[in-house]
C-alpha cells in the first residue's frame, strides 16, 4: 500500500519564528517555541534563541538600500519584518459635523534591554475633536491598531478622553486571507473597502457540528524506550469523514482512505501533552487498531510490546471540544498569563480561522488540510491582524475634546544575519486617512528624545541637525515613514 507520511506538516518551523527566537530573549511567561509538536524542532528554535549562531538563507527578500542624508527619500524600504503603520481614529458612523486635528508624537527614550540601543518607540497619537453642530454629539469612536494575540499585552493602546482613562471594548479583525501584510499597501488593500472592519464587529461563526471524540489517556510504555510511540490506524471515506486532532506527532495517509495517527508516549522527561484527541466530523470511524513502536518510525519490524493507553469515546459539540482544547493548550504550555483576552474571544478567532481557511473551509490552505489543531491555535495566536478599540465620546456644542492614544510601537526591520544594507535600521510609518471617515483639518508630527538616534530615510521633513523636530504634514499624502538607526553615546 502506498503511504504518504505527513510529519513535516505538523512540525515545520517557519523562518520568521527562527529569526524571532534569534533576536528575542526567552521569557518564562512566553511560549518558548512556536511549533512544539516535534521535540527536535523545538530544541532547534531554543538553541538558536540562546546561542544566536544560526544563519538564514540568502533567498530571503530584502528592501531598499540604507543611506542618504535623512532629509527625504522617494519611498520607504520594504522590510523583512514589517510592523505596520499607525492608523487614524475613525467613527462607527460618519458625522460631517465632527472634525479633528491630529498630532502624532514618536518618543525614542525607550531603551532596549541592553540599555544601549533604542528598540521601538512610545507613540502618542492625539486627536482634538471639534463639534460644529448646534447640538451635543455622542459619538462612538474606533481606534485601529496592529498586533497579535501573542503581543497584545505589550502593544494594546491606552486611551484617555480629556485626561480620563477609557475602558474601550476590544474587537479582533480576522486573518488577512490572501492579502500580504508586508507593506502599507497590503494594509490598504485589506482595509480600504471597509469589509474587514465590519467583519471584526460581526458575530463569530459557531462550531455547532456534532462530533465524535476519541480521547487517549493513562499512557504506558517500557521505560528503556525514550521515544516509544503509539499509533492508531483505520480507514475512512474522505468524502464522509473529516478528522481534527490534538496531541499527535505524525500522520500516515494511504490508499483507500487509510489513516494512521501516532504520538510519542508522554514521559516526565519529555514535554508531551497528557491527552490526545481525535475529533471525527461526519461518519464515525469503525474498526481501528492500536500498535506500539520503538520510536516515531511506525514501520513493520519496529513494533514494541507493552505500549498502551485508555481510549474513551464520547459525542460532543465541536465548539465545546475546541474550548476544552484551547484551555488545555494554554494551561499546560504557559503560566496562564499569555492569553490576554477571554477564552471566548480567542475561541471566536480560532473558529473564524477554521471556517474560512482551515479544514472546515471549502479549500483548506497549506498544511491546515491535515487537521492539526496545534497549528490552528498557534497561527491564530501569532498571526498579525488589525484590532479595534471602540469607546464613547461626548463633544459639547461648539467645543472640543482631546482624545489621546498611547502605545508601544515596535519597528519594522531586516533580520540580523540577512546581509542586507538595512542592518540596524528601524522603520516607523503612519497612514493619514486609510480606514477613517473623520475629516481632518490639520495633521502634525513630532519627535522627542532623539539623542540616541539618527534619521536615515523619511518623508516627514524632520531635520535633527537643524533642530526641526516638529512638522506640519500634507493631508493629501496617504503615507508617511521614518527610518532611523540607533547610535551609541
Amino acid at each position: 500500500m502506498k503511504v504518504k507520511q505527513i510529519f513535516d506538516a505538523i512540525t515545520e518551523v517557519r523562518d520568521e519564528y527562527i529569526e524571532e527566537a534569534r533576536t528575542t530573549q526567552l521569557k518564562k511567561s512566553a511560549i518558548a517555541w512556536k511549533k512544539w509538536t516535534m521535540i527536535v524542532a523545538a530544541c532547534i528554535v531554543m538553541a538558536i534563541g540562546i546561542r544566536g549562531a544560526y544563519s538564514l538563507p540568502d533567498l530571503l527578500p530584502f528592501g531598499g538600500k540604507a543611506g542618504g542624508s535623512g532629509s527625504g527619500h522617494g519611498e520607504s524600504s520594504t522590510f523583512m519584518s514589517y510592523a505596520g503603520p499607525a492608523f487614524p481614529l475613525t467613527l462607527s458612523q460618519p458625522d460631517n459635523t465632527v472634525t479633528a486635528t491630529r498630532n502624532i508624537i514618536y518618543d525614542f527614550s525607550l531603551p532596549n534591554e541592553d540599555s544601549i540601543r533604542v528598540w521601538g518607540a512610545n507613540v502618542e497619537d492625539r486627536y482634538t475633536l471639534i463639534n460644529s453642530s448646534t447640538e451635543e454629539k455622542n459619538i462612538e469612536a474606533v481606534y485601529p491598531f496592529i498586533g497579535s494575540f501573542n503581543d497584545l499585552k505589550e502593544l494594546i493602546p491606552t486611551i484617555t478622553v480629556n485626561g480620563q482613562k477609557e475602558h474601550p471594548a476590544l474587537y479582533a479583525g480576522g486573518y488577512s486571507g490572501g492579502e500580504k501584510l508586508d507593506s502599507w499597501e497590503g494594509y490598504k488593500a485589506l482595509l480600504e473597502d471597509g469589509s474587514y472592519q465590519s467583519n471584526a464587529f460581526a458575530a463569530d461563526p459557531v462550531l455547532s457540528q456534532p462530533v465524535t471524540v476519541y480521547a487517549f489517556t493513562d499512557f504506558e510504555a517500557p521505560l528503556e524506550y525514550e521515544a516509544a510511540t503509539q499509533a492508531i490506524s483505520f480507514n475512512i471515506d474522505p468524502d464522509k469523514t473529516t478528522i481534527l486532532h490534538y496531541g499527535f506527532n505524525g500522520i500516515d495517509i494511504g490508499d483507500n482512505g487509510f489513516r494512521r495517527y501516532s504520538y510519542f508516549v508522554p514521559k516526565d522527561i519529555r514535554m508531551e501533552k497528557d491527552i490526545k484527541l481525535l475529533i471525527i466530523i461526519g461518519e464515525d470511524i469503525k474498526d481501528y487498531s492500536l500498535q506500539g513502536y520503538k520510536n516515531g518510525a511506525c514501520e513493520r519490524g519496529n513494533e514494541l510490546e507493552g505500549v498502551s493507553s485508555t481510549v474513551t469515546r464520547k459525542e460532543q459539540i465541536l465548539s465545546d471540544v475546541m474550548g476544552e482544547v484551547i484551555n488545555h493548550f494554554f494551561t499546560n504550555y504557559d503560566d496562564g498569563n499569555s492569553l490576554a483576552v477571554s477564552q471566548e474571544m480567542f475561541l471566536g478567532a480560532v473558529t473564524e480561522f477554521m471556517v474560512h481557511y482551515g479544514l472546515l473551509s471549502d479549500n483548506a490552505r497549506d498544511h491546515y488540510q491535515y487537521g492539526v489543531l496545534e497549528d490552528v491555535i498557534l497561527e491564530t495566536y501569532s498571526l498579525k491582524r488589525v484590532f479595534y478599540l471602540k469607546f464613547q465620546v461626548s463633544v459639547p456644542v461648539g467645543e472640543s475634546v482631546l482624545v489621546t492614544v498611547k502605545m508601544r510601537k515596535n519597528p519594522s526591520y531586516d533580520f540580523i544575519c540577512s546581509g542586507t544594507d538595512n542592518k540596524g535600521i528601524q522603520g516607523y510609518d503612519m497612514v493619514t486617512r486609510l480606514g477613517s471617515n473623520l475629516h481632518f483639518d490639520a495633521l502634525t508630527a513630532e519627535l522627542t528624545s532623539t539623542q540616541n538616534i539618527e534619521i536615515v530615510r523619511q518623508n516627514y521633513g524632520f531635520n535633527l541637525s537643524q533642530g526641526v523636530t516638529e512638522v506640519e504634514l500634507d493631508l493629501n499624502n496617504e503615507h508617511y515613514y521614518l527610518e532611523i538607526r540607533p547610535v551609541e553615546q
